[in-house]
């Protein structure tokens, strides 16, 4: 029995390239934005309650009628991604600055 020997190379790519349209698909369709939405928006039961104490006079607060519950997913890898990413686009900003300074210089003579 000959087994065929597996590409590694193409076997990651396609993971990534359906990874990719996954994303890109749920972003274009507005998935996160309705995730989010919903996170934010105040119900009707919460407008009526706020509407209710506003007419009664009441001090009202916001934090009183939203209900969404804040998730913290900090950790040493989302922080180090962060760290790295801030790193590039600092690299790449002031790389970017260098090299058009430098060409300006080259070719206006200063």
């Amino acid at each position: 029995m000959d087994k065929k020997p597996t590409n590694k190379f193409k076997f990651i790519f396609y993971i990534i390239l359906i990874s990719f349209c996954l994303v890109y698909f749920s972003g274009k369709t507005g998935y996160y934005e309705t995730n989010l939405q919903k996170n934010t928006l105040l119900t009707s039961e919460a407008i009526k309650e706020f509407e209710r104490d506003v007419a009664l006079g009441k001090a009202v607060d916001i934090k009183d009628y939203i209900k969404a519950d804040v998730n913290d997913y900090r950790n040493s890898y989302s922080n180090f991604g962060f760290y790295v990413s801030k790193s590039i686009d600092v690299v790449l900003t002031d790389g970017v600055s260098k090299i058009t300074k430098f060409l300006k210089t080259l070719f206006t003579g200063e």
